[in-house]
């Protein structure tokens, strides 16, 4: 396989970086997860896909101005602009969708905008299918926010919190510890609170997905890990719900990393553009 092909478009001040790995007749557009990269979605490409595998804003070479987080978050309709203009820049019409995690929380938004040109979502452990969470409620609470910014300088105070929380039982044990994987490395907890500050208003509509998938009839795949403590299957059942959708979820046997071998190995055969 050739070395990707990576490219930029840039609109409004705002740039998003993508790879293309190979060149063939089925297109795979890819969005990673949280601290993740494009690199994830390797493992896909083949002589007959071409995979387009998009870095979010603040992962690899994207950009977002930080100055704008507080005042004027991430829009719909501007990373509705940008997913088009790479459609545009690499001559695609009709295509799979395949996101992980954060990068379904993007999915769900693009849904509603892209069903006619759709041949598949899949989506594994997708973000946004709770908008009332209140990981997703507190990011449009301007004290929370506050408070985010001020861990950045020290995160080490939220992960003492944690502890507290899951002592007096408002908080997971397998929260906690995913608590500490942010917050033992600056840099790290930085891009997520950047990252969750910035995104709060991607808000997918059930309603809209729904109805998108029930008129396109568009092959529609949530797969989620049994043991994931982060995003858990119950989450994706209610929002099979809420879309008025039936089987679209399937359980595996993993935690919230998906990209290890042995895992990738457990849902590869629950792929659209894999299946023969």
């Amino acid at each position: 396989m050739l070395p990707p092909k990576i490219n930029t478009v840039s609109k409004n001040g705002l740039s998003l970086e993508y790879y293309v790995f190979g060149d063939g007749p089925i297109d795979v557009v890819c969005l990673h997860g949280h601290g993740r990269s494009v690199e994830d979605f390797e493992f896909i490409a083949a002589p007959e896909r071409r995979v387009i595998a998009i870095h979010l804003f603040f992962h690899g070479n994207s950009y977002f101005p930080e100055d704008r987080i507080e005042k004027l978050p991430l829009q719909e309709n501007e990373f509705i602009a940008l997913f088009n203009d790479i459609l545009e820049a690499e001559s695609i019409s009709k295509f799979h969708l395949f996101a992980f995690s954060q990068g379904g929380r993007f999915s769900l938004c693009a849904l509603p905008y892209y069903s006619e040109q759709l041949l598949s979502l899949t989506l594994i452990a997708p973000d946004g299918m709770d908008n009332r969470s209140f990981y997703n409620w507190s990011s449009r609470q301007k004290w929370a926010r506050i408070l985010f910014r001020i861990w950045e300088k020290d995160p080490r105070r939220l992960y003492t919190y944690s502890k507290i929380a899951v002592k007096i039982g408002i908080m997971r044990p397998k929260v906690k510890s995913f608590v500490r994987e942010f917050t033992s490395n600056k840099k790290v907890f930085r891009r997520a609170s950047l990252s969750w500050r910035a995104f709060r208003e991607l808000q997918p509509n059930p309603s809209k997905i729904g109805l998108s998938i029930q008129n396109q009839h568009l092959p529609f795949r949530i797969i989620m890990g049994s043991y994931d403590q982060v995003i858990r299957p119950k989450q994706a059942y209610a929002f099979e719900k809420k879309c008025a959708l039936k089987s679209c979820v399937v359980e595996i046997e993993s935690g919230h990393n998906f990209f290890k071998p042995t895992t990738i190995n457990k849902f590869i055969h629950l792929l659209p553009f894999m299946e023969k």
